[in-house]
């Protein structure tokens, strides 16, 4: 283990105090924040019941490192330990303190940090192995993330570090490595508490507890990659109330994609009658288009957009401009997950949104005609697979009554029935498909106009023509 550091490491002496951390302890000092209080809350980190799993099994399991108790020990997951391990090596060589030191430290957080996963723990994970995986969890965290800005700063720079164990990082410099890692990240059963990485991150910086809005945005360039929007991420408000209690990565993935404050949508949900009928359907792209419905893609310009910001008006659709990736069904299906455990009674935003684009979705055509409008951005190539992706999001997903999309939902179908916009568009979709048939139409047109005016005149002049005479 001793020679596995020190070659991948460097000698102590080489061994400096990072920019970042360094700058996090300045700042925190010369600002006397208090300290952070981990909050009384029910559990939060769940096991995903067999009704999500079993639709995509691999979703919802890390492929590279495992965090929290759910999956600690798996085989496939042992090699990770050995860099958990080669990480708290850096950090005792950089803050010249011992093991003991840190283990003591986090061990008074294990037992509200037990209570935090709302699941079984494995009898085997004792309360002293429990600490010891708090700790280099805690420290592979901190120290990834920390890598990361690093090595974006040396790409767009062009610069190659040789400084192995500082700037340079076998995982962060590995492109599939560190994807494979963010996504891990934010499953919904690979996660540790926040105040156990806060925890830690004091412990390192020497400060009382760090601001939340510090250390969460060291995560931005980490997750940027896996969302499922094109946006800048920096326009997310850190300081918001909901933002900064998040009680875990997911949690603060799935807090700052909330409309704030809360949409007027959300408001007038609200105030809708308890034996209102919800209504959950909605014709597809295609048949909506049949209809006469427009589609438009509403782009990043205004800093206040919201992902679930969809609205309807006289026939027109604007829908937030998204892409579709590798990565977005996993994001879709554990944060989904996170909303069909959790017992809190806010609206479920992407258990919604994912739902009303089911709605949207039916087959590849109508994918593609969300392509066309710009509206979605098919990384996938196969718009088939994306229509399967949203079609199979829903299985083992529960609709609660305040449904986001309800009065839209409404609306859309009232807009369809319609006559004028029914005979409209079945007008432009039969007469006007192209330049050709369009003039053909008016030719067509133009002629039976004048057929009907010259009969019309034949039977005028008959009728006022005085009888002829013999």
């Amino acid at each position: 283990m001793e020679q596995h550091i020190d070659h991948i490491g460097g000698s102590k002496s080489d061994v400096k105090p990072r920019l970042v951390l360094k700058s996090y302890e300045n700042r925190s000092r010369a600002s006397g924040l208090k300290r952070y209080e981990p909050p009384c809350i029910p559990p939060c980190i769940f096991r995903v019941h067999e009704a999500l799993r079993n639709v995509n099994k691999e979703a919802y399991t890390p492929r590279l490192v495992s965090i929290g108790p759910y999956h600690h020990g798996q085989p496939k997951l042992l090699a990770m330990e050995k860099h958990k391990e080669r990480y708290f090596e850096l950090v005792l060589e950089r803050t010249n303190k011992t093991q003991e030191y840190y283990l003591n430290s986090m061990k008074g957080s294990e037992e509200t940090a037990r209570e935090y996963y709302a699941d079984p723990i494995d009898d085997n994970l004792n309360s002293d192995k429990f600490v010891k995986m708090m700790l280099y969890d805690a420290c592979f965290i901190v120290e990834f993330l920390d890598l990361v800005p690093q090595s974006d700063r040396q790409s767009q720079q062009g610069q190659q570090s040789q400084d192995v164990g500082h700037d340079y990082d076998p995982i962060v410099n590995t492109s599939w490595m560190r994807a494979h890692i963010c996504c891990d990240l934010m499953r919904l059963e690979n996660q540790l508490p926040f105040f156990v990485i806060f925890k830690f991150f004091s412990l390192v910086t020497g400060t009382r507890n760090p601001p939340t809005s510090i250390f969460k945005k060291l995560a931005e360039n980490s997750f940027f990659c896996i969302m499922p929007k094109t946006s800048d991420f920096s326009r997310f408000n850190f300081e918001d109330e909901s933002v900064s209690e998040s009680k875990h990565f997911l949690d603060l993935l799935h807090n700052v994609y909330h409309p704030h404050p809360p949409s007027s949508r959300e408001k007038l949900n609200e105030c809708q009658g308890k034996n209102q009928r919800i209504c959950f359907k909605m014709p597809s792209v295609i048949e909506l288009q049949d209809a006469g419905v427009k589609f438009e893609a509403v782009e990043d310009g205004d800093d206040t957009l919201n992902l679930f910001d969809i609205d309807f008006k006289d026939g027109h659709f604007k829908i937030p401009k998204f892409n579709v990736d590798d990565w977005t069904e996993t994001f879709f299906r554990n944060i989904i997950a996170y909303e069909q455990h959790s017992s809190n009674d806010k609206p479920q935003y992407f258990t919604d949104y994912t739902y009303f684009m089911d709605l949207l979705i039916n087959s590849k055509e109508d994918v593609k005609q969300l392509r066309s409008h710009d509206v979605l951005d098919n990384w996938l190539g196969d718009d088939e697979e994306v229509a399967l992706m949203f079609n199979k999001l829903g299985h083992g997903r529960m609709i609660a009554s305040s449904f986001y999309y309800d009065e839209m939902c409404s609306n859309v179908s009232a807009y369809c029935k319609r006559w004028w916009s029914r005979t409209k568009a079945s007008l432009k979709r039969d007469y006007c498909k192209n330049i050709w048939v369009t003039l053909a139409t008016i030719a067509a047109g133009f002629l039976l106009l004048l057929a009907i005016t010259q009969t019309v005149i034949a039977l005028i002049t008959i009728i006022i023509s005085p009888p002829s005479r013999h």
